[in-house]
């Protein structure tokens, strides 16, 4: 029962991230998150007026800044 609980709360991961939302996350300024994004080639996607970075895209970053740090 327990591991039940641990698998639907991995399925609830966002699916999409708002800029501001991922910037807090990653532990920057929006603007500077901004400028990451451009020069990471980091995908994003325009829903109406607003941009949003992909779940797994924004984990696949993070991993792999974490990697170049160690």
């Amino acid at each position: 029962m327990y591991t039940e609980t641990i698998n639907m709360t991995q399925a609830r991961t966002k699916m999409f991230l708002d800029i501001p939302t991922a910037a807090e996350l990653a532990g920057f300024s929006i603007r500077h998150f901004r400028r990451i994004i451009e020069e990471d080639g980091i995908p994003i996607v325009q829903i109406g007026r607003k941009f949003f970075i992909l779940g797994r895209d924004f984990q696949s970053w993070e991993s792999v800044k974490r990697s170049k740090r160690a």
